[in-house]
């Protein structure tokens, strides 16, 4: 009982560390579009994007401007990952 308890213990501190949750999907996307490129200036404006629906909005008219080759999913995606890390609007 003395060896299996700090076993356990050990065991159920690493199933909660966070560094070894995956990371939000948009979090790539978000490098890999290189949105800081064009952002960077003023970057995560809540006056631009009021609402999350705007956000989504906002993002695929980035994409679609800018043909970074985003599926309609990931552009969720990534507008999820922006609201999650920087904006906190509700969603619907």
């Amino acid at each position: 009982m003395k060896r299996s308890l700090p076993l356990t213990v050990l065991a159920s501190g690493l199933f909660s560390l966070p560094v070894l949750a995956e990371p939000h999907p948009g979090q790539e996307l978000h490098a890999s579009a290189n949105c800081m490129k064009c952002h960077a200036s003023q970057p995560y404006d809540p006056v631009k994007t009021p609402t999350y629906e705007k956000l989504v909005k906002a993002v695929a008219f980035c994409n679609n401007n800018l043909n970074t080759g985003m599926f309609e999913d990931e552009v969720e995606q990534l507008a999820d990952y922006l609201n999650q890390e920087y904006y906190k609007h509700p969603k619907p």
